[in-house]
C-alpha cells in the first residue's frame, strides 16, 4: 500500500510537469510533433500514466483520479515560476477549491471489488471513445477540447481499474488474457491518444490553468459516475453534506478558472500575486 502511495505521488508530480511542457509544445511554431518540449511532456504524461495504473491496482478510482486533479497545481506553479502565467491569489484560490473539492468527493466513497470485465462496460466505453473521436471533426474551444481530452484519459482510466483489478487473470500471462480483456488494452491505447490530441488542441488555443482544469475536472467526474453506478462505489452512510460541499467547490473552482481568458492572464497590479 505504501508502494502505491509512492507511485501515485510520483505519477502527480509526472503530470504536473508534462502540463507546462506540453502547453509550451503545443504552442511551437509550425507542428507540436516537431516541439522537443512536446515530446518530452508526452514522455511525462505516459510515465504519469504508469505511475499511477500501478496505484489503481490498490487505490480506490476515484480517489487515484482526484490525486491526479492536484497536478494541476503542480503545472500552474511552475508556469509562475517560468513567468508563463503570473498567477493571482484569486487563482491560486480557484485551483485550490477544485482540488479540495474532488478530494473531499474522494474521502467519502467507499470502493467495492472490482468485478469482473464485462461487456456492458465495454459498450458503454465505446460510445464514449466514438464521441470523443467526433469531437475531433467538430470546431471547438479550448474548453471543449479540455473536456474531451479529461473524457478520452476517464475511460483509458477505467479499463486500467478493470485490467488491474482483474487478478484472476495477470497481465503478465498476456497469452492467457480473455478477448474482453484484449479490449479493455485497447481502449486503453485509444483513450491516451485520443485524450493527447484533444490536450494538444485545446493547449495551442488557450491558457494551461483552464485547458488541464476542465481535462482533470471530467477525468474525475466521469471516472467517478462510472464507479458509483457500475463499480459498486458508494459514498459513506450520512456523507451528503460532504458530498454537496465537495461538488460546489469544484464547480466555483472551475467556473472561475474558464472566466475569459483575457482576464485570466491579465496582471493587475492591485491584485496580490501567489
Amino acid at each position: 500500500m505504501l508502494l502505491a502511495v509512492v507511485m501515485l505521488v510520483t505519477g502527480v508530480l509526472s503530470y504536473g510537469v508534462s502540463g507546462a511542457r506540453l502547453h509550451e509544445g503545443s504552442r511551437a511554431p509550425g507542428s507540436p510533433l516537431r516541439s522537443r518540449s512536446w515530446w518530452i511532456g508526452t514522455a511525462l504524461q505516459g510515465a504519469g500514466f504508469l505511475f499511477t495504473l500501478f496505484a489503481r491496482r490498490f487505490l480506490p478510482l476515484l480517489l487515484v483520479q482526484a490525486c491526479v486533479t492536484s497536478a494541476l497545481a503542480v503545472t500552474a506553479v511552475i508556469q509562475h515560476v517560468q513567468g508563463v502565467r503570473r498567477l493571482r491569489l484569486s487563482d491560486a484560490g480557484a485551483i485550490a477549491a477544485v482540488i479540495g473539492g474532488i478530494v473531499l468527493l474522494s474521502m467519502v466513497t467507499v470502493a467495492g471489488p472490482v468485478p469482473p470485465i464485462q461487456p456492458r462496460f465495454l459498450y458503454v466505453i465505446v460510445g464514449c471513445a466514438l464521441i470523443c473521436a467526433a469531437g475531433l471533426a467538430l470546431p471547438a474551444g479550448p474548453a471543449a477540447h479540455g473536456l474531451l481530452s479529461g473524457f478520452g484519459f476517464s475511460f483509458s482510466a477505467i479499463c486500467a481499474r478493470l485490467l488491474m483489478g482483474d487478478h484472476t487473470h495477470p497481465l503478465w500471462r498476456f497469452w492467457e488474457l480473455p478477448l474482453l480483456n484484449w479490449i479493455s488494452g485497447v481502449l486503453i491505447v485509444l483513450g491516451m491518444v485520443l485524450g493527447q490530441v484533444h490536450l494538444t488542441k485545446g493547449l495551442a488555443r488557450g491558457h494551461a490553468a483552464p485547458v488541464l482544469g476542465c481535462n482533470y475536472g471530467m477525468a474525475t467526474v466521469f471516472p467517478a459516475g462510472f464507479g458509483l453506478f457500475l463499480l459498486d462505489e458508494h459514498t459513506r452512510p450520512g456523507s451528503w453534506l460532504q458530498v454537496v460541499l465537495g461538488m460546489g467547490l469544484a464547480l466555483v473552482g472551475a467556473f472561475w478558472l474558464l472566466r475569459s481568458e483575457d482576464d485570466a492572464g491579465a496582471l493587475n497590479s492591485s491584485d496580490a500575486h501567489v
